[in-house]
């Protein structure tokens, strides 16, 4: 039995589709010609058979677009966590071959039995937000281009935003360096790290970009284009003084070569963080990854002949609480005070930073990749159900 049944001309399809095909119901008037030759009246009633269908298949068709529009889908969007199942690419090769990945080398081989795990927190940009990304990304490419001599290439800038195929992706804002955890460890790390955010207290709650950033990593050989995120219930003050800087970063080995602000400890203590929601996240994560023996995110880092807090070492530690943020884009370009000014003079552009720095960013929980199994982590009041 066919799905879709397209009958022609029975006796039921006349019935219910009156006025769909010439005829004396339809209101429209049919020559007759008694004149005519047998060849001719045979054409046109093979005319107004053809006709019937097609006008059937048009009534159909415009009965069930949507209200009010002319040919957008009335589907409702997927879930997020459709998204989880589809989290990670085909793999392509049983070696680690860069080729195969734009020239990127993984930081932790494929071994049997390691299991690649990283902590993070997603966001999926909207339509408008993903255009404004895409429009900046696009303008610092053309600049580099327009200021690149005849006899060389450009740096290629490549997006985050968009997969090879160029399906729309989620950015994420890292709670963990990229580790990796033994068959035994895998399970009963995924459940301490449930059991550590649901006590942690911590509710769902907003951050805003507020600063553009690159950074170089020196164990990847690439630099990264940022997008530094901010508390929506941090201090107006802090936020505002933290968004001043807006493209100079240093990246550390402790801090697995993420960017850390110099001066990030300053005002992060109690009701001066930037980023308290996060901090407190990070700190479950670090300690839970230092028990299964791998590095901690931004380790803070100790600056020699600071003012130590009562240890008397004559130490300061710098809190990474400026250092969280959103990898926009990527290139094995160098960051030179050049693509510094270009990327400055892009983002300055009318629309284009007030219209970045507007985008809000709703956490309710925490992604944690295992091989390639995505665990959404609800965080402490959460509605059920969203992922």
């Amino acid at each position: 039995m066919a799905l879709v049944d397209y009958s022609s001309g029975s006796d039921s399809d006349s019935d219910s589709d009156s006025g769909s095909g010439p005829g004396p119901e339809s209101g429209l008037k049919v020559p007759s010609d008694s004149s005519a030759s047998p060849a001719e009246a045979r054409t046109e009633t093979s005319d107004r058979d053809a006709a019937a269908p097609l006008a059937k298949r048009r009534k159909v068709s415009e009965q069930t677009k949507p209200l009010g529009t002319a040919s957008s889908s009335s589907l409702p969007p997927l879930p997020s966590a459709f998204h989880d199942l589809y989290a990670s690419t085909v793999r392509v090769s049983t070696n680690d071959d860069p080729t195969l990945h734009q020239g990127r080398k993984r930081v932790n081989p494929h071994r049997a039995g390691n299991w690649p795990t990283h902590l993070y927190i997603e966001w999926h940009p909207t339509d408008a937000q993903r255009a404004l990304l895409t429009s900046l990304l696009d303008k610092i490419q053309s600049s580099s281009a327009a200021s690149s001599p005849p006899s060389s290439s450009p740096p290629e800038i490549l997006s985050f935003l968009n997969s090879d195929l160029g399906a729309p992706q989620p950015l994420h804002i890292s709670l963990s360096r990229p580790i990796v955890l033994s068959t035994s460890q895998k399970d009963g790390f995924l459940e301490r790290l449930v059991a550590s955010l649901g006590k942690s207290g911590v509710p769902p709650f907003d951050l805003a970009p507020r600063a553009l950033a690159w950074h170089r990593t020196a164990e990847s050989a690439r630099s990264f284009l940022v997008l530094r995120v901010a508390s929506t219930s941090s201090k107006p003050a802090t936020a505002a003084a933290a968004a001043t800087t807006t493209t100079t970063t240093t990246t550390t080995a402790s801090s697995g070569g993420d960017p850390t602000i110099a001066g990030a400890g300053a005002g992060a203590g109690a009701g001066g963080s930037t980023n308290p929601e996060l901090a407190q996240l990070l700190g479950r994560c670090n300690r839970l990854v230092a028990e299964h023996g791998q590095p901690p995110l931004y380790a803070p880092r100790v600056l020699e002949g600071g003012s130590g807090s009562g240890s008397g070492s004559g130490t300061a530690a710098l809190l990474p609480d400026d250092a969280f943020h959103v990898s926009v884009a990527w290139s094995f370009a160098e960051v030179d005070s050049d693509l510094r000014a270009r990327t400055e003079a892009a983002f300055a552009e009318p629309g284009l930073r007030g219209g970045v720095l507007a985008a809000r960013l709703h956490v309710d929980g925490v992604k944690a990749k295992i091989g390639n199994a995505v665990t959404h982590v609800p965080l402490p009041g959460a509605r059920a159900g969203r992922r």
